[in-house]
């Protein structure tokens, strides 16, 4: 793990208790990210993070709840955001920026266009022309991620395997 943090591939947090000294937070990062500015929010304003286990989600006319851990991926296309679940594809009204506020932690934008469950990951593949392909299990459907997002989707990704272990 210690190579790991030298390296800069984990994060790292670190409490001192001092019960003489001021009650302050300090984030240390190498850029200012939209996470780091809603952790600093939800910090000053004492607020939770938003807990939300099902989203409101149509097809048609028929509106539907569903369980969040179902969806493999948000997609845009044409102006519209479509939820693919295994089977279904669902349509909401918010935008791919509003969707990422409220999603767990667990979602994740990987391109202009996609927000991925990174739980929902069964494979993945590296393509020559640089871009990485991702399949979720039984399901045929696919993502792409693109370059800039390769290697954040990387490192959450094994985030998230270290903290399964």
């Amino acid at each position: 793990m210690d190579d790991q943090i030298k390296n800069g591939t984990a994060k790292r947090i670190k409490i001192e208790v001092d019960p003489e000294g001021p009650e302050e937070v300090v984030i240390r990062c190498k850029k200012l990210t939209p996470e780091i500015l809603k952790l600093q929010e939800l910090l000053e304003t004492g607020a939770t993070a938003p807990s939300v286990q099902k989203l409101s989600l149509t097809i048609g006319d028929e509106e539907y709840l569903v369980d969040l851990r179902k969806i493999l991926f948000f997609e845009t296309a044409d102006g519209r955001v479509a939820a693919h679940t295994d089977k279904r594809i669902y349509n909401t009204d918010m935008k791919l920026y509003e969707l990422e506020s409220i999603l767990p932690a667990a979602f994740m934008r990987v391109s202009k266009t996609c927000i991925l469950n990174l739980e929902a990951v069964g494979w993945l593949r590296r393509e020559l022309t640089g871009p990485c392909r991702v399949g979720f299990g039984t399901s045929p459907k696919q993502v792409y991620i693109s370059r800039m997002y390769y290697k954040p989707f990387r490192e959450k990704l094994e985030e998230m395997r270290m903290i399964l272990k």
